[in-house]
């Protein structure tokens, strides 16, 4: 498989950001800082591997959803040279947002 390159949407990159402030609040700015890096770290791995992963959407050609250690769902598209990362919801998000 070929390695992927990861790219984040603007709206992927408020996702987590927004994940990053709750959790700042909710745990210290160290845990929400290590959380960040580790999901934007495992991305990055999963890109390089080159494999798609995840569940193929139902109406969205070529878009597949997947998860990360059941803290959050992410909607991307494999694309041949790039892994795009559409959104990334949490639990109890409304998706339809």
């Amino acid at each position: 498989m070929t390695p992927k390159s990861l790219l984040l949407t603007e709206k992927a990159l408020a996702d987590i950001q927004r994940r990053t402030v709750y959790l700042s609040q909710e745990r210290g700015t160290e845990f929400a800082l290590v959380w960040s890096d580790a999901i934007l770290t495992w991305l990055e791995k999963v890109a390089g591997s080159g494999a798609q992963i995840g569940t193929e959407h139902p109406s969205e050609k070529g878009v597949r959803t997947f998860g990360y250690k059941r803290q959050a769902t992410i909607l991307a598209e494999f694309l041949e040279t790039e892994l795009r990362i559409i959104r990334v919801y949490f639990p109890g998000q409304d998706w339809s947002a």
